[in-house]
């Protein structure tokens, strides 16, 4: 007997029943209760999904069959789907030239009555049956046909169902761009792999070239250098590895199953040299490189965050040290990556919003430097987030800053400023001379396009007025990251009597010209500069000059890190209006502001602020 012809759109066919993934996977249990009930319905002591593949037919469902497949030659599903739009009845296949010769016919199981409705899914192609088979011959009456109809169009909807929902998670675990598996699928696998043990490195890279590329070519041009990328990562692996891609420039390698260190570094290098040719692109050629960061799991055995970490510190000391080098994470760094972590875990752990546990707000004196009549020796108060943990204790600013991010800065930032607008109220209800609340505000929260009000907000509910504070922005943060709208925005709040101060003046790379960009009120020179006074004739010249500068703009100078009698001499000299810094006060908590208020026996008069050490 001759096999059924092939359908016309038999490749379109095979791949759209190849791209449900479900040959030769476990039975589902949904399934085999329809393949049950079309047994039932139908009075045969076989029932069947059958899905016709390349050379065979593969029973995803079965009732009174024990074989899994059978040969495509043959096969009566095979004729069925030849014809997608309606089913194929057999009232005796012993007697059907088509059928007659078949091993399934002549040989178990016997068939001789055959009833099998195609099931097409939403493109249109036959992908297999539901099928009924009796061993003696019968027909089929027309209430049956129409009930195996409608449980085919059951098990046709679960299919497309199970392929959505497949579909769904795979674009869920890769990234859109290059194909590869995203940060979501390296983590699983990297749990995968730590669980099963043996070692395991991973390679971090970040490309050279992709901002460069980005703006000489456009980011068309980058996103190809992307493409390429993955494409020559995929062919400098191993097929057991691993790549994906986990940010803008970054991907990840991981190497499992090594067994000395030897063959990471030579998988690096690999690596390293694969990526290092210039990409074609339109009639360009694209520079190309990365540098690479290591870490083995021998280290950090079952902690996949740490190894990525370790990865990751190693990737930031080979940029330290120039383009296109491999870095390597050594046993010297883990106490150091540990108490990040440490750190971070405690900090993740302490809450969310503006309630996060072992924040505090300390505060430090802005000190005017010139007698006024009738004017408060004290400013303003700066708000300084401080943070401390049961078990780490308090964690210095700097080091909890460069750990935490920016996302976790902000939450930070919030929680200082609520703890410090409250405190600040405290103290105005005790008519203190307090000034203003110096409030500093992150780059991601300048970022923000509801910042300015939010921060309102805030001043508001602590019973407070705009005009009892000033905003403090750096000035990197005002040159890179300010959008005119957020300008606006800011220079709205100042219109309701805020004051907008640019700290850290003289850090940045163009600092003058960021003066016109928002109405300003005040700068703050940045302390290297102060404390270079009386030791460095340039930062003597620098702090005239900016102070000259900002007086003829209208703004007031504060010097920042104010430690010596002779720095604030100097600074009142040139005509620096305020200053802060540990000559007069450390940054202290809220309840000892009363204390340091108190006036010392003697100082009748405002320019003894200048000679007042801090207690």
């Amino acid at each position: 007997m001759p096999p059924a012809p092939l359908p016309k759109n038999e490749a379109d066919r095979l791949a759209d029943l190849h791209s449900f993934a479900i040959l030769d996977t476990a039975a589902d249990a949904a399934i085999d209760e329809v393949v049950r009930l079309a047994a039932r319905l139908s009075g045969c002591p076989i029932a069947l999904v059958s899905l016709v593949d390349h050379e065979r037919q593969w029973f995803l469902s079965r009732v009174g069959l024990e074989a899994q497949e059978t040969p495509r030659d043959g096969a009566l599903c095979a004729h069925a789907i030849l014809t997608p739009s309606q089913p194929l009845a057999v009232e005796d296949a012993a007697q059907d030239p088509r059928f007659v010769d078949s091993a399934l016919v002549t040989a178990a199981p016997h068939v001789r009555a055959y009833l099998g409705v195609p099931l097409v899914s939403t493109g249109g192609h036959a992908l297999g049956t539901l099928c009924v088979i009796d061993r003696t011959p019968r027909r089929h009456d027309a209430e049956t046909v129409q009930a195996l109809e409608v449980l085919a169009r059951t098990v046709t909807s679960n299919l497309e169902l199970r392929r959505a929902l497949r579909l769904s998670r795979e674009m869920a675990l890769t990234d859109a761009l290059t194909g590869l598996p995203n940060r979501r699928a390296l983590e699983d696998r990297l749990a995968e792999e730590l669980a099963r043990g043996g070692m395991l490195a991973a390679v971090i890279l970040d490309l050279d070239h992709l901002k460069q590329v980005n703006e000489a070519q456009g980011h068309a041009a980058g996103d190809t250098l992307l493409r390429a990328t993955a494409e020559r990562l995929r062919a400098a692996v191993r097929p057991g590895d691993m790549v994906a891609r986990t940010g803008g420039d970054e991907f990840v390698v991981l190497l499992p199953g090594l067994t000395d260190e030897a063959q990471a570094r030579a998988a690096a290098a690999r690596i390293s040299a694969a990526l290092r040719t210039p990409v074609s692109h339109d009639e360009y050629m694209l520079p190309a490189g990365a540098t690479l960061g290591v870490a083995l799991s021998t280290i950090w055995e079952g902690d996949g965050d740490m190894l990525l970490r370790a990865a990751d510190a190693a990737l930031v000391q080979a940029k330290r040290d120039g383009r296109g080098g491999i870095g390597w994470s050594g046993p010297e760094d883990a106490a150091k990556l540990l108490r990040r972590a440490l750190v971070l875990r405690a900090f993740d752990a302490a809450g969310n919003g503006e309630c996060l546990a072992g924040v505090r707000a300390f505060l430090q004196p802005i000190v005017a430097l010139a007698a006024q009549a009738g004017a408060a020796p004290v400013i303003a108060m700066e708000a300084l987030a401080r943070w401390s943990h049961p078990e780490l204790g308090d964690v210095p600013p700097a080091e909890l800053l460069s750990i935490i991010g920016p996302e976790r800065t902000m939450r930070l930032g919030a929680a200082v400023r609520t703890k410090a607008l409250a405190a600040m109220a405290a103290l105005r209800q005790r008519d203190l001379p307090v000034g203003r609340l110096a409030l500093n505000l992150s780059a991601g929260e300048v970022e923000r396009e509801d910042i300015a009000a939010s921060l309102a907000a805030q001043v508001a509910r602590a019973g407070l007025s705009l005009r009892d504070v000033e905003i403090e922005i750096t000035e990197e943060v005002l040159l890179e990251r300010v959008s005119d709208a957020t300008l606006q925005q800011l220079a709205a709040l100042r219109g309701r009597g805020a004051r907008l101060v640019l700290d850290d003046f003289g850090t940045g790379n163009s600092g003058l010209s960021q003066l016109l960009r928002l109405p300003l009120d005040a700068v703050k020179l940045d302390k290297r500069f102060v404390q270079g006074l009386g030791l460095d004739s340039r930062a003597e010249e620098m702090v005239r000059a900016t102070i000259s500068l900002a007086h003829g703009l209208g703004l007031e100078v504060v010097g920042e890190g104010v430690e010596t009698m002779q720095q604030a001499r100097m600074l009142m000299r040139m005509g620096c209006d305020a200053a802060q810094g540990y000559l007069y006060a450390r940054p202290m908590p809220p309840e000892a502001v009363p204390d340091w208020l108190a006036p010392e026996a003697g100082a009748e008069v405002i320019p003894l602020w200048v000679a007042r050490p801090a207690e």
